[in-house]
């Protein structure tokens, strides 16, 4: 189920990963980090590709953190519909978490990550747009780019 990159969405690429910005849901800095193999749990990783995962996701979310200034960095790991180990890098923003109170009206309440993620997601699905005066799209793919080279 996983397709090729656009190169408009493609921050990095080398012989183990690719990592690029989310085609469905324009939060600048949502990436998708994809392992190139046919591993479908982690625990089936060669011990010195465990190791460069953990160095690229390290890499990956100081890059979100440079271009974004998210609060948090959720690193998340389903692989249900698309079964090849993949990873979801989504910056967790003041902005977000903003908006995720104002929809949900649960603001006095700890703030449950996965369902954050969730709800942002299917807010921001194709074609949406988010607020005003967050970094544009290209933008931080432009400086992640940049930063991951």
């Amino acid at each position: 189920m996983s397709s090729q990159p656009s190169l408009k969405s493609l921050i990095f690429e080398d012989e183990i990963f690719t990592l690029e910005q989310s085609a469905e849901c324009p939060i600048p800095g949502y990436l998708i980090l994809r392992l190139k193999g046919p591993e479908t749990a982690l625990a089936q990783l060669p011990a010195e590709t465990a190791k460069l995962l953990g160095e690229m996701l390290a890499r990956a979310a100081d890059a979100i953190g440079q271009a974004v200034r998210p609060e948090r960095v959720y690193v998340l790991s389903f692989c249900e519909i698309d079964p090849r180990l993949h990873f979801h890098l989504f910056p967790r923003t003041g902005w977000l978490l903003k908006e995720y109170f104002k929809a949900n009206d649960n603001a006095n309440d700890p703030v449950n990550g996965p369902m954050l993620f969730e709800w942002a997601r299917s807010a921001f699905g194709p074609g949406s747009h988010v607020p005003r005066g967050t970094p544009a799209v290209e933008a931080a793919c432009a400086t992640m780019r940049e930063i991951l080279k």
